[in-house]
């Protein structure tokens, strides 16, 4: 999925802006979806959660996609929220200061003094025992992420620094910057620079030509001798004035022919459109930014090993998850063999740029509606994933008729080609059917023969062989027709489903994403009730809600930040924070913590 990965570390013509080249596509101008959604249901009697199933199964091509069969979700978006706003207040006010709050609580005295007492406190403890990271993590992380763009580029890209200026360290955050270069390629419009110049000029063989006939001209009439009689005076001047005419045309024939045309040429960072450019570049970008912040905090980021997947009943229906974070295990066997604990947030890039049409008002385009329900839908697989601590698989099909009884209801079948072997009726069938329906044609003498010879697997060795799952022949279309069990797990094998930074007292679970379009990202946090997952995944639902609560289980409130730009320097720090904040309170010591 990642293949431009290895290439990250060669030079490329964005580093080098200043030298020329053909000009690329227009810039991509910036397009944000803006969220005008229909208010929601106030109360849970009229809520309509378990109509989804028919509505999205509905579907059948991309023109029947509209509002009206996302409304049974009952979706509230807030706008331009803080990320500390986030965290539920009463699980908020325990958590221990963030680096950049620590700072200004520590009081002015000698930096040897500061830098002594800081080391000598101790730090508070996540929810895996281990201690949240020091300050000193951060800042590194924050200093290289004000780096000068230019020069980082440079950097990362391994050509030397420009003239005048001192080469730039870069440790932490060496891979998100050089997805960000490459990224700069496609967006980075600051340095377009568009311009005409005459083309250089090219040896032509016609040129050549013209110089040697004229010099052959000019010895011709060095050989010519004496000259003849002389002509009337009338006619000399008559013939002059043509050979200066003749000469005049040829001289501005000349110049026309030989005055370069005009090429249009290019300066600047880019080498196409922001809209041209490869989907892998987002995702790695934006993963390596979350994977920089996810270490300190011994979590890891992984792709998905199973294609996403909302169950919505008995309905799989397609999202999108790019990436998720999870916690790494305490026990080191089991870190080793790449089992992950959580998600802990998940992240979401997508390659659109534009959400609406010529005559769609903001908030009225079909593009902005779909946008934001791959949002939810990535965010409600991840609260169901969570919700499946505890609990036990169960695949699909498991237990069902038509999983355990034999085909025919029972009656004795050995196969889809065993009927067309009996009842051929004499006429003869391919080798290859045969084979494959594991019938091989012999004839008599074959069989005596074959009883006694020594079969090949009878050795003891070769037997071992044979035995092993790599040496076992491919079953056969027949074979695998015969086979009675449940469908494909669901279930990611490498995952031990937690629910991480969850109050064990709370019915509600918060799930966080990192969603990112153009060059930007924004965090956004899905409050999601119990209750609201059994309705979707099940259609129905045991449990009762309490009536005190502040939000109505049937409602999904989405909170989300402002779009921060990384290809600026302060945007970059902001959603450093962000994202710090993030893990900084998922990893909290809560009541429900197990360590491990």
């Amino acid at each position: 999925m990642f293949g431009w990965g290895p290439g990250l570390s060669l030079p490329s013509a964005s580093s080098e802006p200043e030298k020329e080249r053909n000009p690329p596509s227009n810039p991509t101008p910036l397009d944000f979806p803006v969220y005008n959604l229909p208010d929601v249901v106030p109360h849970d009697a009229d809520s309509t959660l378990p109509d989804l199933f028919g509505l999205l199964a509905a579907i059948k091509r991309p023109q029947d996609i509209n509002l009206d069969r996302f409304k049974p979700l009952n979706v509230h978006v807030e706008s331009d929220v803080d990320v500390r706003r986030m965290f539920p207040v009463d699980q908020a006010q325990s958590l221990p200061p963030l680096p950049w709050e620590d700072e200004s609580e520590i009081k002015p005295v000698a930096a040897g003094q500061k830098q002594d007492n800081y080391k000598d406190q101790p730090r508070p403890l996540m929810s895996n025992g281990l201690p949240y990271p020091t300050k000193d993590r951060f800042e590194t992380l924050k200093n290289e992420l004000l780096l000068d763009n230019e020069d980082t580029f440079r950097e990362v890209a391994r050509l030397p620094p420009r003239e005048g200026r001192s080469r730039v360290r870069v440790t932490q955050t060496r891979k998100f910057w050089a997805g960000l270069e490459h990224m700069a390629q496609y967006w980075d419009a600051s340095l377009d620079n568009y311009f005409e110049r005459p083309a250089s000029p090219t040896p032509s063989a016609s040129v050549d030509g013209e110089g040697e006939d004229q010099m052959d001209m000019d010895d011709a009439s060095g050989d010519l001798g004496e000259p003849g009689p002389a002509e009337p005076t009338m006619d000399v001047d008559q013939e002059e004035s043509a050979d200066q005419e003749l000469s005049n045309g040829i001289v501005n024939e000349g110049s026309e022919q030989n005055s370069p045309p005009m090429v249009k040429k290019y300066t600047g960072r880019r080498v196409g459109a922001g809209s041209e450019m490869p989907d892998d570049m987002r995702d790695e970008t934006i993963r390596g930014f979350v994977e920089m912040i996810a270490w300190p905090f011994g979590c890891q980021v992984t792709i998905p090993t199973l294609p996403p997947r909302l169950t919505v009943q008995s309905l799989l229906f397609p999202v999108r998850q790019s990436f998720h974070a999870a916690r790494s295990p305490r026990d080191r066997t089991i870190a080793r063999s790449g089992i992950l604990e959580g998600p802990v947030l998940i992240a979401q890039c997508r390659p659109e740029t534009g959400f609406r049409s010529a005559n769609d008002a903001p908030g009225a385009g079909l593009g902005e509606v779909c946008d934001l329900f791959r949002e939810v839908g990535g965010m409600l697989l991840a609260a169901q994933e969570r919700a499946r601590e505890g609990a036990i698989e169960q695949r699909p099909g498991e237990g069902k008729w038509w999983t355990t009884a034999p085909r025919f209801g029972g009656a004795p079948n050995d196969g889809i080609l065993d009927d067309l072997v009996k009842g051929a009726h004499g006429m003869p069938l391919p080798d290859s059917m045969l084979v494959e329906g594991g019938v091989k044609p012999s004839s008599p003498a074959e069989d005596l023969e074959g009883s006694r010879k020594r079969h090949k697997f009878e050795h003891p060795f070769v037997t071992s062989l044979a035995r092993r799952p790599s040496a076992m022949r491919k079953l056969s279309s027949g074979e695998k027709w015969k086979i009675l069990q449940p469908g494909p797990s669901l279930w990611d094998k490498r995952m031990r489903y937690m629910q991480i930074g969850k109050a064990k007292e709370s019915s509600y679970d918060d799930i966080y994403m990192i969603s990112s379009i153009n060059h930007h990202i924004s965090i956004l946090h899905l409050r999601v009730h119990k209750r609201y997952l059994d309705v979707l995944t099940n259609g129905t639902s045991p449990i009762i809600p309490d009536t005190n609560d502040d939000q109505p289980w049937h409602v999904l409130k989405l909170q989300r930040t402002r779009w921060y730009d990384l290809l600026d320097g302060p945007d970059r720090v902001e959603a450093l924070k962000g994202v710090w904040a993030l893990f900084h309170y998922q990893l909290r010591p809560t009541s429900a913590a197990t360590t491990q």
